[in-house]
């Protein structure tokens, strides 16, 4: 089996504010997307494809592939301006260079820098053993309420997944989920769900670390984790 990685580093970063988009702002001496390249570069995946912004190919490949020697990495490719569309194109291109018969593709976002090789492979081992799509999710900490028309609804906290990525798919089985994708999705599973509702989910237990980077306090969250991580005072 081949195992490809898919990193979507063409979002605009409007929550997180400032001049520099969030994959490419500067965390520790080393821009964001270069925490989730080294995460895949050093787990199972074979390949890796990364998927960003329309005339930022030759940026990306020079400053951050050819600068930290990311070796796996096998395309640099413009996107969509919508999420789904950008993970579509991915797929298409990881199909293109390898093939879709006994192959996965994992989808990440790369404003979850904190993603560890371990997780990555863990979804990799579940892919294997014959699931069709995997989705790390953790249970909130928090009480979670629904304020709807008809009014105030709490949920069981043990039966609410916080979704994170990466996400892995039968790279067969995605390409056919977007190809019929009619509307928004706000995650890969979720265009699986609505194209096929007898493929089964399966969660894997996330990682409380894997956190996405939306608002700036996420950025002094992340600093100190890194620096945790490291040993570093």
């Amino acid at each position: 089996m081949k195992n490809v990685g898919i990193i979507l580093a063409a979002g605009s970063s409007t929550r997180m504010g400032g001049t520099t988009k969030k994959q490419y702002r500067v965390l520790l001496g080393h821009p964001v997307l270069f925490y989730s390249l080294m995460a895949f570069e050093q787990s199972y995946v074979n390949d890796i494809i990364i998927v960003c912004s329309e005339g930022e190919e030759d940026f990306v490949n020079e400053q951050i592939v050819e600068k930290y020697g990311i070796r796996k990495v096998r395309s640099v490719i413009a996107g969509a301006k919508e999420r789904s569309g950008s993970s579509f194109i991915g797929v298409k291109e990881a199909i293109r260079l390898v093939g879709s018969f006994g192959v996965n593709v994992l989808i990440h976002d790369a404003a979850r820098p904190l993603v560890t090789p371990l997780l990555i492979n863990n979804i990799i081992s579940e892919l294997e053993g014959g699931q069709r799509a995997v989705v790390p999710a953790v249970t909130p900490a928090d009480t979670i309420r629904f304020e709807g028309d008809e009014g105030v609804v709490t949920f069981e906290r043990e039966k609410v997944r916080l979704i994170q990525t990466p996400q892995g798919f039968e790279a067969g089985l995605i390409r056919d989920s977007y190809e019929h994708l009619k509307g928004i999705v706000t995650d890969d599973a979720e265009a699986v769900m609505k194209y096929d509702g007898s493929v089964t989910i399966k969660f894997t237990e996330g990682d409380r670390r894997n956190f996405k980077l939306t608002y700036p306090t996420d950025f002094e969250l992340a600093e100190y984790m890194v620096k945790s991580a490291s040993g570093s005072n």
